[in-house]
């Protein structure tokens, strides 16, 4: 039965329409459904992706990225209502290399939080699962800590069928001995979509490092939103991770005054990966260095859309992204930096780099520089290209069989983006799985 919400009307595509019909189908058994503040809130953001569409070709942010052709169908939502815990392999879905590394852990499988999996409550910081607060007495509390984000479709379905999530506040000044891993997991069996959405804040002063970790098996969906405030004088790395089927994931995070933050975005492989991140700087003389690696061969897609808007003076902000892509995959970067009226000093540098292994393997760069300010150093930069044949001519005068001289200078080009971590332990593991890739 086709249903129309009373607050979007009749005039969407079929597209949408089936975003649409799941919602209806499930609505009553989402978490917090009974309240009528968490109703409104879902069918807002149900509205607001509505009035935006299933984004396409024809629409600029997504113009290399057609939702409508790699992911024209939607499949039943997991994670509605609590059931039989998965049994899952958390070594098999994330990796030896990330499962071994020391961290405090908050594991949701096909949308829901796993206690027995999860040690994130003895990191100190205050924690909770998104379906707890939303079933909780302060229910009607939980929609403020996830204000709409403009003309983002990835968290407007994350708001409309979210399941669950981790809402993580780290208190001024607490100084964490190991990285928070949050491990989100789409596990196999029959196809499902799973919707996640976080709200994380780090208090002043603080200094944290944050893992997500997001697997989709076989042929699953997953949407996740991440909201995260880095108070002043903060300091926080972040490192974001996706592997497996079909993956829309989205971070917006505001920067307060003297913040640091340096996050780092990774996906190899997968037949859809999109994951865009908006980063606002709100405070005077607040840091950030982003890096991305891909590495796709087949006919994988990634798209890294990164948008950083200077809305406070004497910031600064780095953006490095390297891709390695073969086969008949696709790599995409989209960079946009906004340098608002009064940003003054503000110092913005940006450089997308591919490595192109293939003749039928593609890479599209697409930099934009917005400046309404006089008083600034920005640019941008963009190179795509096959190995070089001296350095590889220098390597098999040496001695080095083709193979290893291929992999050396491809872990060589990626490691520059790895290389942005500062936890040693967390760049090894990352490393192994650039090795892991290279080894196929």
């Amino acid at each position: 039965m086709t249903v129309h919400l009373t607050t979007i009307g009749p005039a969407v595509s079929p597209a949408e329409q089936r975003y649409l019909d799941l919602y209806a189908g499930c609505a009553g058994r989402l978490p917090g459904a009974r309240h009528e503040t968490v109703r409104h809130w879902r069918e807002a953001a149900l509205a607001s992706f509505a009035a935006l569409g299933l984004p396409h070709r024809r629409v600029e942010e997504w113009k290399y990225t057609d939702l409508r052709t790699l992911m024209p169908e939607v499949h039943p939502l997991a994670g509605a209502l609590p059931a039989l815990a998965a049994d899952v392999s958390i070594v098999k879905a994330i990796g030896e290399a990330l499962a071994e590394l020391d961290a405090y852990w908050a594991v949701f499988v096909d949308g829901m939080f796993r206690a027995d999996l999860s040690t994130v409550h003895e990191a100190g910081v205050a924690f909770q699962p998104l379906r707890a607060s939303l079933e909780g007495e302060e229910a009607a509390n939980v929609p403020g800590q996830f204000p709409p984000l403009d003309r983002d479709v990835v968290a407007a379905l994350a708001t409309a069928f979210a399941t669950d999530g981790a809402i993580l506040n780290v208190p001024a000044g607490l100084k964490l001995d190991k990285p928070i891993h949050l491990i989100f997991i789409a596990s196999e069996g029959a196809p499902k979509l799973v919707a996640t959405q976080s709200a994380i804040v780090i208090g002043e002063g603080a200094e944290a490092s944050l893992i997500e970790t997001h697997v989709a098996a076989g042929e699953a969906q997953a949407f996740s939103a991440t909201r995260l405030t880095v108070g002043a004088g903060a300091a926080v790395s972040h490192v974001r991770v996706n592997e497996g089927a079909k993956q829309l994931s989205t971070a917006s995070v505001v920067l307060g005054e003297r913040a640091q933050y340096d996050p780092v975005q990774m996906t190899t492989d997968g037949a859809l990966t999109r994951a865009q991140t908006r980063i606002r700087f709100d405070g005077s003389q607040a840091r950030c260095h982003y890096a991305g690696a891909m590495m796709l061969r087949g006919h994988a897609h990634a798209d890294f859309t990164l948008v950083v808007e200077h809305a406070a003076e004497s910031c600064e902000s780095r953006e490095l992204v390297k891709a390695v892509v073969d086969g008949r995959s696709r790599g995409v970067f989209q960079g946009k930096v906004i340098v608002e009226r009064g940003a003054q000093k503000t110092d913005g540098k940006q450089m997308a780099n591919a490595l192109l292994l293939s003749d039928e393997a593609e890479f599209d760069s697409k930099p934009e520089l917005e400046i309404f300010a006089d008083d600034v150093a920005c640019g941008h930069g963009a190179t795509a290209g096959q190995l070089d044949e001296d350095l590889m001519f220098y390597l098999r005068a040496r001695g080095i069989p083709e193979p290893e001289a291929r992999a050396l200078l491809i872990a060589a080009f990626v490691g520059e983006a790895l290389d942005k971590i500062g936890d040693e332990a967390l760049r090894t593991a990352l490393q192994e799985k650039v090795d892991a890739w290279l080894a196929h």
